[in-house]
């Protein structure tokens, strides 16, 4: 079977993350959602001689975020089913939690991904930003990263991103640690249109239908080909209203099926 890049599917969603008003008076929504998950057959691929394709995928997405007053916690669960040209299938189940605080400057992370109900990757570690960016990795093996300032963290992406909606039309990048790539960060580059369009779909009262089009590549430190390119709807709150991911074997879209938000109170 064509490899999956399991860690590739967790990188965009825990950048739209969710924070109060404490930093750049940015109110996103705190919120449960869930994301169906399907093979894109309209794109024509074809796979290099000999070797089997995908021709089957599906599967969900859940996403939890909740605030404890000091930093944002999120439990993402991902399952998807994939059959390829052989009838052979795969299982994929991802897990993955993040706690970043408020400020972004310091953030904890773990991951575990199964193929097959057999985990094939176990990471957990934390990262500290001041002079430096400072990466502690704890599982599988302890050991101690630096990168420079520049590298930021999911939350300091999030306020970026936002804050250039309905303001910037053009190309934008940053490098993020994120911990879905232990030893190294990803560069990213997105192209965020300027003009905004509303969403064919029964959003709760306090969402609001005015989604942007994100454009994003991600590529591993320095290298010159990217991971993977997807396409996200986005709008102010942080909500995510579809993804296209795209990689070189094949595409998965990711469409919002049901949306809850969620009332915080802190002191």
């Amino acid at each position: 079977m064509t490899k999956l890049k399991y860690k590739a599917f967790l990188i965009f969603f825990f950048y739209f993350t969710n924070q109060k008003v404490y930093s750049n008076d940015l109110n996103l929504a705190s919120y449960q959602s869930l994301y169906e998950i399907s093979l894109d057959k309209d794109r024509k691929i074809e796979s290099p001689l000999g070797q089997p394709s995908i021709k089957k995928a599906n599967g969900e997405l859940l996403i939890d975020w909740f605030d404890n007053c000091t930093s944002w916690v999120s439990n993402q669960r991902m399952l998807i089913n994939f059959t390829n040209s052989n009838g052979v299938g795969t299982v994929s189940d991802i897990n993955y939690s993040l706690n970043e605080a408020y400020n972004s400057d310091n953030m904890s992370f773990a991951l575990q991904v199964k193929q097959n109900n057999e985990i094939v990757e176990q990471f957990r570690g934390s990262g500290e930003r001041n002079d430096t960016t400072l990466i502690k990795l704890f599982n599988p093996k302890e050991e101690n990263l630096e990168f420079s300032s520049e590298i930021i963290f999911p939350h300091g992406h999030l306020k970026k991103i936002i804050q250039h909606l309905g303001n910037l039309s053009g190309i934008v990048s940053y490098k993020v640690y994120e911990g879905s790539i232990p030893k190294n960060y990803l560069n990213i580059s997105s192209f965020i249109n300027k003009e905004s369009e509303k969403e064919k779909f029964n959003f709760p009262s306090g969402i609001e239908n005015k989604f942007w089009s994100v454009r994003m590549a991600y590529y591993e430190g320095e290298t010159n080909t990217p991971q993977l390119e997807l396409t996200a709807k986005i709008n102010r709150q942080g909500i995510v209203s579809s993804f296209q991911y795209d990689y070189p074997e094949y595409s998965l879209s990711m469409k919002l099926k049901k949306i809850e938000l969620r009332t915080i109170k802190c002191d």
